[in-house]
């Protein structure tokens, strides 16, 4: 760094060694200084050669340089070694931090899988997916529960049937964990006398084979102990009317259905409902059938035996020993009477007599449920 003369204070001349040094050569100043009494003769300082003075400038720089370059570093390495514990300081506690956050966010957000479920957690709750539009958009013909009036018949044990319906599912919720949960009561619901319930899976693009099987096996109408064969014939005879009528819907008859879930839903409430008739039907001929054998002993009834039989006390022109015989006959008859009464004949029904009372309790029930359907004969 270079000092620059003084400005002149005085009206005297600059000094003369500041007008005749070459460039790149130091001044000179006077030894006394301007305010001395002498004028007179003025002495200077000893010029150095050039070269030294380059030289003395040359390291003088070089030595500024190397500090400033010495400090700028030390100044760089304890910033960059602030920052790097910062940095690590930082990084530590956002790993654990993240760790925490993530960790806090499992626990907040994995689902506690469920392996048991009571009746009331394992039915829908909504069931709108379930129909289709244009019976939905009819609030007059909705139950209070969202469903159609439709699915509430007056047969034999439906609500707990079509409650065993509604446990045929299309998919595994997330909280079960990827498989069917068991279905359990409360000991104070009498978990002893509760009927059986238990999830079926049946997925919306399952094979025929596979649709016929899972309702052939679901517990629908499980105590009605119906016929295998019969509940074969109405399986298959359902899953073929909605493939038809899918067939006319999508325009293609398709190995594997897609199926809707109105479509869906639609097999298992046509199966449960030809369950259902049966089942009533059944029990309806049985009750008919006792009614008509009642009416038949009945009519069949012994008579009682004719007044002239029974024996007269005082009758004096009988012989002691007619009277003897006319005793024992009216004993005898009134003892086979007793017999009869306590142990009626037993009365059986033709074929023609069941069929008959078969036909009549279908088109009882068919009539009070509204359908069109055809009776068959036993």
């Amino acid at each position: 760094m270079f000092v620059s003369a003084a400005p002149p204070t005085s009206t005297k001349p600059l000094l003369p060694g500041l007008w005749r040094r070459r460039s790149g050569e130091l001044g000179t100043i006077s030894e006394e200084g301007e305010g001395s009494g002498t004028v007179g003769t003025q002495k200077e300082f000893v010029h150095a050669p050039a070269e030294y003075a380059d030289r003395a400038r040359d390291e003088i720089r070089k030595r500024l340089l190397q500090g400033r370059d010495a400090c700028s570093r030390r100044s760089v390495d304890q910033r960059s070694l602030v920052s790097s514990a910062a940095s690590a300081q930082t990084s530590l506690f956002s790993q654990q931090s993240e760790r925490t956050e993530a960790s806090s966010l499992d626990v907040q957000t994995a689902p506690e899988v469920q392996t048991v479920v009571t009746l009331e957690q394992a039915l829908p709750k909504m069931f709108y997916d379930m129909y289709a539009p244009e019976i939905l958009m009819r609030p007059k013909d909705l139950l209070p529960n969202g469903r159609p009036k439709f699915t509430k018949r007056a047969l034999l044990d439906w609500d707990l049937n079509d409650l065993r319906s509604l446990l045929i599912v299309e998919r595994l919720r997330d909280e079960w964990g990827g498989r069917l949960p068991e279905i359990i009561f409360e000991k104070q619901q009498g978990a002893e006398a509760m009927p059986h319930f238990r999830f079926q899976l049946l997925t919306l693009d399952s094979p025929d084979e596979t649709i016929i099987e899972t309702l052939v096996t679901s517990d629908i109408y499980l105590e009605a102990n119906l016929d295998p064969d019969f509940k074969l014939a109405s399986a298959q005879y359902t899953v073929s009317t909605a493939r038809k009528r899918h067939a006319q819907m999508v325009g293609v008859d398709e190995p594997v259905m897609r199926l809707s879930k109105p479509e869906w839903r639609n097999i298992i409430e046509n199966y449960l409902l030809n369950l259902a008739v049966e089942a009533q039907c059944r029990f309806d001929f049985r009750n008919a059938c006792i009614e008509y054998k009642r009416r038949k002993q009945e009519q069949s009834k012994v008579a009682m035996p004719p007044p002239t039989l029974i024996p007269q006390k005082h009758s004096g022109s009988t012989s002691l020993l007619k009277r003897a015989l006319i005793r024992g006959t009216y004993q005898h008859q009134r003892q086979r009477q007793q017999e009869q009464i306590k142990r009626p004949p037993k009365v059986s029904l033709t074929k023609e007599e069941k069929s008959q009372i078969w036909s009549q309790c279908q088109v009882a029930v068919y009539q009070r449920l509204g359908l069109d359907w055809t009776p068959d004969r036993i």
